[in-house]
């Protein structure tokens, strides 16, 4: 596991440090004393599974406040808040949307630091278990699910177009949509499409995000809207 821990107070930092380090767990530490500097280096492409963020910063934002810019910088990386006054901010975390997977007082407890670290290696595994792993002329590549805008399918071949490009594979769209999660649905024999990314359902097409266009064939219309709609309202 990778791992941030960032605190402005020197002694602090290293505090959090060592007791990483005591709970044994297999990991890579790097630590900040400036938000500013763990924010240029995720914006640089260096991706942390986990931050132990101080809540209290002298001069600079929250932690609260970061971590709720993390999210969106970073949507997959786990949060650990940290502080000397958990009676002031106990309620005060979860004001803001973060991916907060722990709340811990300092001196911190070494055992409930493993637990959540524990906690969070069980999602990690959990997250990359559901990746879809396609193989194509000899190449391999893990897709997220939530990644996936939509999935189209050519004579024997599939395109699946993600956040980060077209990745092709020599698969059936249904073999595909058994092994992707429920959000995944076909609205045409040559498409299959994420729900997540679905913006209005019209009679003859989806409308996707940015205004991608899929079509809906006439015999899919009925399922479509309703899986559409009962997903909608299981997800508020």
């Amino acid at each position: 596991m990778k791992i941030a821990i960032c605190d402005d107070q020197q002694g602090a930092l290293e505090h959090t440090v060592t007791k990483v380090r005591a709970t044994g767990f297999q990991s890579e530490i790097k630590s900040f004393l400036k938000i500013s500097d763990l924010y240029q280096t995720i914006t640089a492409g260096e991706n942390f599974n986990t931050v132990l963020m101080d809540i209290e910063w002298e001069g600079e934002q929250r932690g609260i406040d970061f971590a709720s810019e993390l999210l969106r910088l970073s949507p997959k990386t786990k949060i650990i808040f940290v502080t000397g006054y958990p009676e002031r901010y106990s309620q005060q975390i979860f004001l803001r949307n973060t991916n907060l997977k722990g709340f811990l007082s300092k001196p911190i407890d070494t055992g409930i630091l493993l637990k959540i670290l524990e906690k969070i290696n069980d999602e990690i595994i959990h997250e990359e278990n559901r990746k879809l792993v396609l193989k194509f002329n000899g190449n391999v590549v893990a897709v997220e699910p939530d990644d996936i805008i939509y999935i189209e399918s050519r004579a024997h071949t599939a395109t699946v177009h993600s956040m980060d490009g077209g990745h092709l594979c020599y698969e059936k769209l249904e073999n595909l949509a058994n092994r992707l999660p429920g959000q995944f649905i076909l609205t045409h024999k040559s498409f299959l499409v994420n729900m997540d990314r679905i913006r209005r359902i019209e009679r003859e097409r989806v409308i996707l995000e940015k205004g991608m266009e899929i079509p809906i064939s006439k015999s899919r219309y009925s399922k479509v809207s309703e899986s559409y709609f009962r997903y909608i309202r299981s997800t508020i």
